[in-house]
């Protein structure tokens, strides 16, 4: 009889095993969930006078709040662990023959009430003849204090000249939001 019994335990501890690692593997899937926010800038041609490009301020991005967005997960502001920059990419949305020459390098950062703006992403050289860039994103940028504050900002400072016709520059940023799930480290 003893030797009748011994297949279904080893099948009991495979079956165990098993759930053991499913449930391991599974923490990596339910402890992390993405949001993200974008926003427009029309950048004016160039006209004699005004060739600098200055400061462009991507609409969207002057108070971005996720406080719907955990809502949505379920998950509060003290659930959440770490916040880091998955993509930032910029698109020229129009018009249609529009690239990127005209910017010779662009940098973003987090900012929010009482804390130091933070770098999230950037780019040194801008490719010729792009009409989207994907930023090199600042991995070790922990943005949890920032996405928790009640408003955040993100800020451009993007160098060049004005383009020789307007522009509209769409941007778009992914968060990859680590949160605390009890029984997954």
């Amino acid at each position: 009889m003893l030797t009748g019994s011994v297949p279904r335990w080893s099948a009991i501890r495979y079956a165990i095993s098993l759930a053991a690692l499913v449930g391991l593997t599974m923490c990596t899937h339910i402890d992390n969930f993405d949001i993200a926010t974008a926003g427009k800038v029309e950048v004016p041609k160039a006209t004699l006078i005004d060739t600098v490009l200055g400061d462009l301020a991507f609409g969207g991005f002057n108070s971005v709040d996720f406080s719907q967005d955990f809502k949505n997960q379920v998950v509060t502001s003290d659930d959440v662990d770490s916040v880091h920059v998955k993509t930032l990419a910029l698109l020229v949305e129009a018009p249609n023959s529009g690239n990127f020459n005209f910017i010779t390098s662009a940098r973003f950062f987090a900012k929010a009430d009482g804390l130091d703006k933070i770098e999230i992403a950037s780019m040194g050289m801008i490719p010729k003849g792009k009409r989207e860039l994907d930023l090199n994103v600042n991995g070790t940028a922990d943005l949890k204090p920032y996405v928790v504050a009640p408003s955040m900002q993100i800020l451009s400072e993007i160098t060049g000249a004005r383009p020789d016709e307007e522009m509209t520059i769409a941007a778009a940023v992914v968060l990859d939001v680590n949160i605390h799930v009890p029984g997954c480290n």
